[in-house]
């Protein structure tokens, strides 16, 4: 009989039943002339290799100490030449960027048991017993790995939540409304005569911003707010821009304008675009990277990057890594322009340990693991948010 189309639709509609395909259950058949059980045919599993797309944050193994600590001296002020050397027994000490510390997030474990004489009774061979006990110890790895990239995604939405709350005036230790108004009385003769870490919002002029204060002044100083400025006292903060999420043409265009501008900025040495207000700039070793959520990037690729003329303009000039989330930070933060250096996972232990239980009849390990993450004060960083109403 001659085969249509149609007809072998209908048949293999009848043949090929979604009841005997990916069935979570298992129905005994004895569909054979001495009666016994049909065999399984195949036992498999899909092997993954989870990635941590944030490997390049991985800092060395801690052999010794967990807790981590930065320090960051400032450059030297050049000085008129004095032949008469009046200056020679005098000191000149450094002065340095307050010292910030990263402690340990503490020991975690992830347990795993297996138990004797239990898979031997479902595989055929030794090989497929051997993929499964490899599988169990594997997946120990495999969980430590997402750990970690889980836990370098919440850092990374702590330093965009750092340097969004620098830049909310309602955090400021002090607010200058006066432009005449002496040091000694914006800051009631409190802070300012050390390196502290002070901020100070400046409201009702033409220099409104958040600044955070660079050298030392005196608690009973007089200097008034433009020399505060001229002389470098005070450096205004530039660590948020308030830009819509590149959705399409016009946004893609704005926002990878916007990139450009900084990635200029981060190129040399410049003051105001890192937590420590410094002039730490980017190296060619150590470049740039910009983080965005997912969900942005085709846009950047399709709407802007794709109809451009002169394409190599118009590309990003940073790696981008595309995460599904910035921890729990704010989800108005979409973007993060960032020094490779800034951010650091160290490993302070790891150790796989295993207890045998006689009675019950099986053996647990334990994955040990524990990090500690730091996040620099003194390279750049750009944080890109949704303007708020």
């Amino acid at each position: 009989m001659k085969l249509s189309i149609r007809q072998l639709a209908d048949v293999l509609a009848t043949y090929v039943d979604e009841n005997k395909i990916s069935v979570a259950s298992f129905v005994e058949t004895r569909d054979n002339t001495v009666g016994l059980l049909d065999t399984i045919g195949k036992i498999f599993t899909i092997v993954t290799n989870y990635v941590d797309k944030l490997e390049r944050f991985n800092g060395e193994d801690l052999s010794f100490g967990k807790t981590v600590e930065e320090w960051a001296s400032d450059l030297i002020l050049v000085e008129d030449y004095r032949p008469n050397g009046g200056e020679a027994l005098s000191p000149h000490y450094s002065t340095y960027r307050p010292v910030y510390f990263s402690y340990t997030l503490g020991r975690k474990v992830i347990p795993q048991t297996i138990k004797y004489n239990d898979i031997e009774r479902a595989v055929h061979n030794e090989g497929q017993f051997i993929s499964i006990i490899e599988d169990k110890t594997r997946k120990m790895y495999d969980s430590e790995t997402m750990f970690r990239y889980g836990m370098k995604r919440q850092a990374l939405g702590v330093l965009a939540t750092l340097c969004d709350s620098i830049m909310d005036s309602s955090n400021a230790d002090y607010t200058i409304t006066n432009a005449s108004a002496t040091w000694a009385t914006i800051s009631s003769g409190v802070k300012g005569e050390v390196n502290d870490v002070v901020y100070v919002n400046v409201s009702g002029g033409t220099t409104n911003g958040i600044y955070g204060l660079v050298k030392p002044v005196a608690a009973d100083s007089t200097l008034v707010l433009a020399t505060l400025l001229s002389g470098g006292y005070l450096i205004k903060y530039d660590l948020v821009t308030e830009i819509a999420k590149p959705i399409d043409t016009t946004t893609g265009d704005a926002f990878v304008k916007q990139v450009k501008k900084d990635v200029e900025i981060a190129s040399d040495f410049s003051e105001g675009h890192s937590l420590n207000n410094n002039t730490l700039g980017v190296t060619p070793e150590n470049g740039l990277v910009l983080i965005m959520r997912q969900g942005l990037l085709p846009s950047l690729e399709v709407d802007v990057q794709a109809g451009a003329f002169h394409q190599d303009k118009v590309s990003l000039p940073a790696e981008i890594i595309v995460l599904p989330d910035l921890g729990n930070a704010d989800d108005d933060i979409y973007a993060l322009l960032i020094d490779e250096r800034i951010m650091r996972c160290y490993r302070s232990y790891q150790a796989v340990r295993e207890n045998q239980n006689g009675d019950g009849d099986f053996l647990n390990y334990f994955f040990h693991t524990e990090s500690t993450v730091h996040i620099s004060r003194n390279c750049f960083v750009k944080v890109y948010k949704v303007p708020q109403a």
